[in-house]
Order: structure tokens, then sequence, then C-alpha cells
């Protein structure tokens, strides 16, 4: 297993690029004597002879996914299309050095090409489903070609509590306001260029960690503009930009002005009270929070007021965060929103929202929510058709067979829950209605941050759990 988690960070592996991850399972494949398919979505699904097991032993998909968030802090030089991700050890944990670390779902991945290569296992036939894009909205699972799989249950090893059996996920989708850039050029020569920089803070997964307290960088950066426009500073705004992926926490954010020369004092004293006051209200869960303004060039085109104007009241009217807890699974966050990203575009700028709930009606309604917000500012919106949540079925033949193992391997009873965040098996059931499926995995926290990191003692019970699992079905 660590073997595989090895070889494959040392493939460049972002959203979309999957390429050489597929071709090295295709190598382990080729050379176990398995065969492999890919299908137009580029999913992988390697299958896998029974081994020591009964004839009625069911057909069993281990289903994971090859790509990985791309995150990195600012001060590292990384080139995800090109680079290894370079692993380190702290007491039980493993880091990257300054990048995502990739075990969502490197670990995953591993974990199923081990079952292809460590003899003397005893399982019943073997679907191994390797998917693509899952970081982009579960793309491959969505365009999986379902006549492929005839395993009758599933267990997905994409799951980061150790604690836990997950047995029902959230369903997501993202939401587009595509607005109008109105900009104007700079008409006096004594402007002062400056940048304005929220940095340092943690990021995080924008579902199972969106009730935590971590910050939203552009919604920090947003409340210092208007700090400064409700003292009075007339600024123009030339850029603003924040977020980097549709399912983290965004932990940057710039924005770009000019300023008048008599303004930039009241400026400078704006930036710093408020940074003193976040700095306060934040030194407990970000204390790496860094808020900056530094004099740069100054930009020779910027926003119309107009714009600026919507573009700020959006930023700040978005909503981010938690909006509804769930009176059926207590504790849980039943449904959210992430601020995800803000980027200007060829004569747009485009505000990214992720969305996600247990329940359908609820997220159509935080779209629309959203969607009304960017119609009244005079924009364009696009909602995704997102993917289906999964529905949990406590009566599982699966679960009761997993439960039993959990208790052998770990010495104790498992809890059962829900997760807010899309998996896989949401799709891959809503294709398949009669596949019963599950999904565990080892500790992992700081997921699609440079914070991700591994408890390197919860490996070795995750894969006795995934092979007791399996001999017992056999």
């Amino acid at each position: 297993m660590w073997r595989h988690f090895a070889a494959l960070n040392h493939i460049p592996r972002p959203s979309g690029q999957e390429a050489a991850a597929r071709a090295y399972v295709q190598k382990i494949a080729d050379e176990s004597g398995a065969a492999a398919r890919t299908d137009a979505g580029g999913n992988i699904i390697v299958r896998v002879a029974a081994r020591g097991a009964s004839e009625q032993a069911p057909t069993i998909a281990i289903q994971s996914h090859l790509d990985m968030v791309c995150e990195k802090r600012p001060d590292t030089e990384h080139n995800f299309d090109l680079d290894p991700i370079l692993p380190h050890r702290e007491g039980d944990l493993l880091y990257a050095i300054g990048t995502t670390l990739g075990a969502d779902n490197g670990l995953g991945a591993a974990a199923a090409l081990a079952l292809l290569t460590t003899p003397d296992l005893r399982h019943g036939p073997l679907e191994l489903i390797f998917t693509v894009e899952e970081e982009t909205g579960l793309q491959g699972a969505m365009a999986l070609d379902a006549s492929l799989i005839k395993a009758e249950m599933m267990i997905n090893i994409d799951s980061e509590d150790t604690d836990e059996l997950t047995l029902g996920c959230a369903g997501g989708a993202e939401t587009f306001i595509k607005l109008p850039l109105g900009s104007a050029p700079i008409d006096s020569p004594q402007l002062i260029g400056c940048k304005l920089v929220v940095s340092g803070l943690k990021g995080g997964h924008s579902g199972v960690q969106i009730h935590e307290p971590l910050a939203n960088a552009i919604k920090l950066l947003a409340g210092v503009l208007r700090a400064a426009d409700a003292a009075g500073i007339t600024f123009s705004l030339a850029f603003l930009t924040g977020g980097s992926a549709h399912n983290a926490i965004p932990r940057d954010a710039i924005a770009e002005l000019a300023v008048a020369p008599e303004a930039m004092q009241s400026l400078e004293k704006i930036v710093a009270e408020n940074f003193a006051d976040l700095r306060a209200q934040w030194a407990e869960n970000e204390p790496g929070l860094s808020v900056t303004l530094n004099r740069i060039e100054c930009p020779r085109q910027v926003l119309s007021p107009s714009s600026q104007r919507e573009l700020l009241n959006l930023v700040e009217n978005v909503p981010h965060g938690v909006l509804k807890m769930s009176e059926v699974f207590p504790g849980k966050v039943q449904t959210s929103t992430n601020l995800a990203g803000v980027h200007f575009g060829e004569g747009v700028i485009e505000i990214a929202s992720s969305s996600r709930s247990f329940v359908a009606e609820d997220l159509k309604q935080v779209q629309q929510n959203i969607r009304s917000l960017g119609i009244a500012a005079g924009a364009q919106v696009e909602m995704s058709a997102g993917y289906p949540g999964w529905e949990p079925d406590p009566n599982s033949q699966l679960l009761k067979i997993t439960r039993v193992a959990y208790e052998t391997v770990y010495g104790k009873p498992a809890r059962v829950e829900v997760i807010h965040a899309g998996l896989e098996c949401g799709v891959i059931v809503s294709k398949k209605p009669t596949l019963e499926a599950i999904s565990f995995g080892p500790l992992i926290r700081g997921a699609h941050s440079p914070e991700e990191n591994l408890a390197i003692s919860t490996v070795e019970p995750i894969w006795k759990l995934l092979t007791t699992v399996l001999a017992n079905l056999a």
C-alpha cells in the first residue's frame, strides 16, 4: 500500500490530467495478469479473479479516485503539472513539503492496487474502479459507464476518519455569477497603486470542515475594502482575485487599487486597524492570518464605479458557511455553501460558489438565492446540475458485515455516519440502484489545503479492515 502511494505521488495528477496515473494502474494490472478497461470518461476498471472464495461469493467493487486537489503555500515553488509530491514525516503524521499531500485519495487508490499485488489474500471477484476528476465535481463518476460494473457491493476508500463507517453523503452543485467587467482608464497621473493581500489562512475542505472556525480570505478582504469605503476613503479597484478550487475554503485573496496620494495615509491606517481587529478575532483559529498593504505600479485601468460597487456588494452578500444543521443526523451540517472564488476573465468577473446539502430541495434553494443576487446585480448566472447525494441504507448487508469486521480489527464498535461532502458513492449508486455501498479510510486532516496530513498509524488498520471484510464476504 505504501509502495503504491509513493509511486502515485511521483506522478503529477491534477484533475483532468490523470493519464499518467491511469497508465500506472494499467501497468500494474498488466504485470498482475488482470484485465483492465478504460471507459470514455477516462475511468479505468480492473477485474481481479477470486482467490480462495466460495462459488457464491459476491463480486465486490473497490472504488477510489486518481486525481488530487493541488494547493500550495504562496512561498512554495511547485509545478503540479510536472513536479512530484515530496512527503515529510512529523512523528505519526505525514505531510507534503508546502503542498497538499494527495492522501485524498492516493491512499484509496494505493489500497486497491495493493489488493492486486499482495499474494495470499482471500476474496471473491473484485472490480477495482479508479475514477478521474473527482475533485472538480465528481466528473469521472458522472461519466462512468455503469454497464461495466457487475458488482453487487462497493467499498469506497475515500473517507477520512477511522472511527467512522460512512453510509451517506450530501449532494452538491456550483453557481457561477458572471458580472460584466466595466472598466475605465486612470484619469490622474498622481494616483498611487497598491496591493492589498489577505493570506496565511488554513483553508480546508469546503464540506467536512465548513462548520469549523476557518476564515474565508475573500470575505475578509472585502470587509477591509468595505471599511475603507465606510471611512470615506476613495479608491478605485483594478483587480480582485481569491480562491483556487470549488471544494477548498479560500486561503488567500488579493486586490489591486488606485488611491489618491492624500488618501494613502488614511488607507494605511484603516488597513492596520482592521488587521488588528481581525487578528484578535481569529487569534486562536487562524494564527497565520496576515493583512498587508504594499505600493505597486499604478494600474492603467480600473473598474467603473458601478462595476466596483456591484462586485463588492456581491462578495459581501453571497453566503458562505453553514446555512442549516440537520434534524435527522444530530451534529451534522445539512446545508452549506462555500464562496469559493473570485476571478477576472475576458470581459467578466466570475464569482463561484459551491453548495452542498443532504436535501435536494435545500440545494436548489441555495442556488436560486445566489442566482437572485447575481441577477439583481445585472450579472449572468450559471447553475450546474451538480451531483446526487447518497441516501443511507441502515439495513445493508454490507454494513452488517463491515461492522463485524471493524469490531474484530479495532476491538470496539464503529460509529456509522453520514458526511457533509460529495462521495462518488452517491453518483455510482444512482447509476446502479441495487448496489450496496459503504465508505471508510485512514485518518486524514486538512484535506484540500497544504496542511493535509495523514496519520501513519491508521493506515495498517484500514488495510486489515478492508482485507477482513473481503475475506468474510468470500
